[in-house]
């Protein structure tokens, strides 16, 4: 959530023409201060934070309307005794943005969201750690690989949010630490996010500590691998289109989209190639609504997804009950998810199937729609 909220925030911050010309400016802002506010809520305590609410085993036992479903769903609360820092620096980074977008409408709350901003980073740094190292057998389904990225990340946007150069410089000092970073942006990284967000500041004539080395990645690990899709990196390109990892077989158009967000925000800020990168994240959008004859994104184009891994679309018109006879019925989804992104092909073209079953390829999710939603907003913007 925290990823998701962070890059919807963004996109918003950094394109509001395209969400004004889309008609969209007010359900995005809507959107983004409805769940901003609710991982500000979800910190109860100076070193309390509600992490996680529902066992995933126990949750996905259940199908049906999410308001329907009864039963215990326990609350994993962290504190200074259970590490957190990837936690705590993906809501920072969620709260600090979401309170710049916020800040010419409800000048309280965007204060009120810094604060605990600043607050959430600040227990990340000093107590450092991994946030399933506390609640393993419960955070499974988002298992995090390192926290030095997303504090990174949470740097740079108190950076921008306060233009103090002592966040800047741990930004610098977490990037140092880990050494390098992988390109594969989504919720387990945030590299080329935090990167991303500091040259833009360094190309607005702050200072920046790291920029050449950091200027560097962009350019030879990040958009080489995605765009050149000759295997370094693991990054292939199908025959119609679509880059991704070659290990990945779930979410890979979430891969895609985010990679083409991250290029699309390079493009907005940097003149050096920026008509080929403009191309390349177009391409990646182009998949996902039409290149291979069919859209990905429910409800719009042609054949999209009728079938998306998803409870309450599968559940009929109230009072009628849901339940397991609605995940296996051979029926299109009563209820259209409009403008949601599905996984996609799993092994290359040709290899989607639209089936309800099916949520390696038919899953959808926020933060595969987040970094869809700024591509196609920077696009839009840029083009």
């Amino acid at each position: 959530m925290g990823q998701t909220v962070s890059f919807l925030a963004w996109s918003l911050l950094d394109f509001p023409t395209a969400y004004a010309d889309a008609g969209t400016a007010t359900p995005a802002l809507n959107n983004i201060k409805l769940a901003a506010t609710y991982l500000m809520k979800c910190h109860i305590g100076e070193y309390q934070y509600v992490g996680q609410i529902g066992n995933p085993g126990t949750d996905h036992s259940y199908w049906g309307r999410p308001e329907q479903q009864t039963g215990t769903r326990p609350a994993y609360t962290y504190t200074k005794e259970t590490t957190a820092s990837d936690l705590l620096g993906s809501v920072s980074a969620a709260l600090t943005s979401s309170s710049l977008v916020l800040a010419g409408s409800d000048a309280a709350l965007s204060k009120e969201m810094l604060m605990h901003a600043k607050a959430l980073y600040a227990w990340g740094k000093a107590y450092p750690g991994l946030y399933n190292a506390a609640y393993s057998s419960a955070t499974y389904v988002y298992w995090s690989s390192r926290y030095v990225d997303k504090l990174m990340y949470a740097a740079a946007w108190l950076f921008r949010a306060t233009g103090d150069a002592a966040y800047a410089t741990d930004a610098y000092a977490f990037w140092q630490s880990a050494g390098s970073g992988d390109i594969y942006t989504g919720w387990d990284s945030t590299f080329a996010p935090a990167i991303n967000l500091l040259l833009k500041l360094a190309s607005e004539g702050k200072t920046v500590p790291g920029k050449a080395a950091y200027e560097k990645w962009i350019v030879s690990s990040f958009l080489s691998a995605w765009q050149t899709a000759d295997g370094n990196w693991s990054i292939i390109k199908t025959p119609k289109g679509l880059t991704y990892p070659s290990w990945s077989k779930w979410g890979n158009l979430r891969y895609s989209n985010n990679a083409a967000f991250m290029t699309i925000m390079r493009a907005s800020y940097s003149s050096v190639n920026k008509a080929t990168n403009i191309a390349w994240a177009k391409s990646q959008l182009d998949y996902a609504l039409s290149t291979t004859g069919r859209s990905f994104v429910c409800g719009v184009g042609t054949g999209f997804p009728l079938q998306p891994h998803h409870r309450s679309a599968s559940c009929p018109n109230m009072p009628a009950a849901c339940g397991w006879d609605q995940f296996y019925s051979a029926a299109s989804s009563p209820q259209t998810l409009t403008g949601a992104l599905v996984g996609g092909p799993p092994n290359g073209d040709g290899t989607y199937v639209d089936l309800r079953s099916d949520y390696i390829s038919n899953e959808v999710a926020v933060d595969y729609n987040a970094g869809f939603t700024g591509a196609l907003a920077g696009y839009i913007a840029l083009a």
